[in-house]
């Protein structure tokens, strides 16, 4: 499709399409608070996003302690298990204390400290991206600030295809400057709290999500929120109602709040005039025919929308690379043209915005099973998409040809690389802008395994754990080590089996800048103690070196821990040997964890699950036991496999391992009831 287009159109285009990020699906966001709600009771098949909130920054760039990480575990597994993207909420109200973000965002060095804090804290709980929620900068050089921050953290984020959001006041966000808009995947409008009793009705909604489209801010961008509580009073909807308030009402009992009715009135205004609509908070919400969240579903879909499609099921892994690229191009000659008998000049240029690429760092090997695009638009340009080992040969997945907007799947793949990339090409003399979104999945290719012969264990495997982080590694394993270890840290790992007793060998994989560090273990939470050992310096974080130690145990299966006697390292794997030979070494390689050995032997799904745990397995279950334990180590529940479908029904919520033994074999699987 041909355009003639003025400078100054062409140069607006160009400035928005740059930084346009695009989706095709309208966004339903709910904050979770840290302090309130049950992850069992979301309504995770009728959201695309939580926010779980807050985490507090320090003036400094560090941030607070996490409240309830144990919470925000369970919800980021059981949103992804549905499709669901979980976002950490920074800041909040506070009480009007804004101190920790004035400080931080006004030096260099404490913005890095800060941005590199939110990173670890997403490779942590595997987020999908952070939201800001600085309530709120102020004109002149806060608002500067504000935006340098924005700015920096979106490379960050959107380097390592995470999502990057920030909540905004309902109108009158002067401090908030147009260029933040440019950097945002999109910004949530706290259309509420505007004055005592009637904080947040149609006509403020309107009005909130009129100010950001009417000063720039892309339609797809805006998510109009909406209150799940009542004003004076602060009583939560779910509250109201149970003490006899109309569910679709607005008032009751001197309280301002939303009902059903102005709910479905503000989501279908969103849909026609914004990209979303976010509530704050779930926990506030009813669990019945009245629930609000179901209010803004059935919107949705009448309108048409659609929730995320759940993730791949049996092999597949989510590798959470989501990223979105934007990009002009534009190449225009002089000449005549005539329009309605008039001749004239075409505007002449020669200007051309090479079309961007983007590459996106998988952190090791994959057999790259699916690539899901989620959105792309394009006028007169193609699209590439690659997979490479080395980031430098590239072998062709797909060519997508522009002149559409389109949601696809590319399946059945059998690609096998670190790096997948996406690259837009100009045809002929034709401008365009192309605007695309995609999401890779596949199971795991390693090319390097670390060494076999032993039980081996990753450290980022561990059942429980006490003040550590998860971090990419460069070892030659690839995937992701423990790091951040200081002195008293621990890591533990479940029903691990030593079947005689005897010496055996225990190998950890460690790196250390400095050295200093001492590392012990221990069984059943330390009431076996098997010595320690020092760890040295190997002149960097990523520069990787194996230790070991010589313990003696007694036969049986314990819970096996690491525990830092002194911090300053960290660590990739442990590796348990026995030093006895002949058969008692054959008995111990067998006994190898195959989630470990072979992810693709063995899968349990649904996970969560209710009722009925099943088992796919390319081995046989017959003769085999099946144990499952507590996240004490206790044994809740043991039978012989006679089917692959277990009854897990009489099992109190909680985390859980599941252990099927045959033979020499033994395979461990954890699901959350």
């Amino acid at each position: 499709m041909k355009k003639n287009l003025p400078g100054r159109i062409f140069l607006a285009l160009l400035a928005f399409a740059t930084v346009q990020k695009a989706s095709a699906q309208f966004k339903v966001v709910g904050y979770m608070p840290s302090w309130a709600g049950d992850v069992n009771t979301v309504q995770y098949t009728k959201l695309t996003h939580i926010n779980y909130a807050f985490i507090l920054p320090n003036t400094n760039g560090t941030l607070q302690g996490l409240d309830n990480p144990s919470k925000l575990s369970s919800l980021v597994t059981k949103a992804h298990a549905n499709g669901v993207k979980v976002q950490i909420s920074v800041g909040g109200w506070n009480d009007g204390n804004d101190s920790g973000f004035e400080g931080l965002a006004a030096s260099s060095s404490s913005r890095t400290t800060f941005i590199n804090a939110l990173i670890s804290l997403v490779n942590q709980y595997n987020l999908d991206g952070v939201d800001i929620d600085w309530e709120y900068p102020d004109n002149g050089a806060s608002a500067n600030n504000y935006l340098t921050l924005m700015t920096s953290l979106s490379t960050e984020m959107h380097n390592r295809g995470k999502i990057l959001t920030a909540a905004v006041v309902g109108d009158g966000g002067s401090s908030i400057l147009n260029g933040v808009f440019n950097v945002v995947d999109f910004l949530n409008l706290m259309a509420y709290d505007q004055n005592d009793y009637q904080h947040s009705t149609f006509a403020y909604g309107q009005q909130s999500l009129n100010y950001w489209v009417g000063r720039g801010l892309p339609k797809a961008k805006a998510v109009l929120g909406v209150p799940f509580y009542a004003h004076p009073g602060w009583e939560s909807y779910a509250q109201l109602v149970n003490r006899g308030a109309d569910p679709y009402a607005d008032t009751f009992d001197g309280q301002g709040y939303n009902g059903i009715t102005t709910i479905k009135n503000k989501t279908n205004f969103a849909y026609d005039n914004g990209g979303g609509i976010m509530m704050w908070e779930l926990s506030n919400d009813l669990f019945n025919q009245y629930s609000l969240v179901s209010a803004i579903h059935d919107v949705v879909v009448s309108r048409g929308g659609t929730n995320p499609p759940p993730p791949p099921t049996g092999t597949n892994i989510a590798l959470n690379k989501t990223v979105t690229v934007s990009s002009v191009e534009e190449t225009q000659f002089a000449g005549n043209f005539a329009v309605d008998g008039n001749t004239g000049t075409r505007w002449s240029s020669t200007q051309k915005v090479d079309p961007q690429s983007i590459t996106i760092d998988l952190g090791k090997q994959y057999n790259i099973t699916e690539i899901r695009l989620l959105w792309e638009a394009a006028y007169a340009s193609n699209f590439v998409l690659e997979v490479s080992a080395d980031n430098a040969t590239w072998t062709n997945v797909k060519t997508v040809t522009g002149n559409t907007s389109l949601t696809n799947d590319y399946t059945g793949l059998t690609k096998t690389g670190r790096y997948v990339r996406m690259t837009g090409t100009a045809r002929g003399t034709e401008w365009g802008y192309s605007l695309y979104e995609f999401e890779v999945y596949g199971t795991d290719a390693t090319t390097n395994p670390p060494p076999t012969g032993g039980v081996l264990i990753q450290a980022e495997s561990y059942n429980s754990m006490s003040g550590v982080q998860t971090e990419t590694t460069t070892d030659t394993d690839g995937g992701q080590d423990v790091g951040y270890i200081d002195q008293a840290d621990w890591m533990a790992f479940y029903n691990i089996n030593f079947p005689v007793t005897g010496q055996y060998k225990v190998e950890y994989r460690v790196a250390s800048l400095n050295g200093g560090g001492a590392v012990s273990c221990d069984l059943n939470a330390g009431s076996i103690q098997l010595g320690q050992i020092a760890v040295p310096s190997t002149g960097g974080w990523q520069n990787w070196t194996t230790i070991s130690q010589t313990v003696t145990v007694t036969a049986g299966t314990y819970n096996f821990g690491v525990y830092a006697q002194a911090g300053g390292w960290n660590l990739n794997w442990v590796r348990i040997t026995p030093l006895s030979s002949g058969t008692r070494m054959a008995a111990v390689n067998g006994l190898v964890d195959a989630s470990i050995q072979n992810s693709k032997a063995f899968n349990i799904y649904p996970n969560p699950v209710q009722q009925q745990l099943n088992i796919q397995s390319g081995l046989s279950l017959d003769g085999g036991i099946i144990r499952i334990y507590d996240i004490s180590g206790k044994i809740v529940m043991a039978a012989r496999a006679a089917s692959n479908r277990i009854d897990v029904s009489s099992l109190t919520k909680g985390v859980y391992t599941l252990m099927f033994t045959k033979g020499e074999t033994k395979i461990t699987r954890q699901f959350i009831k």
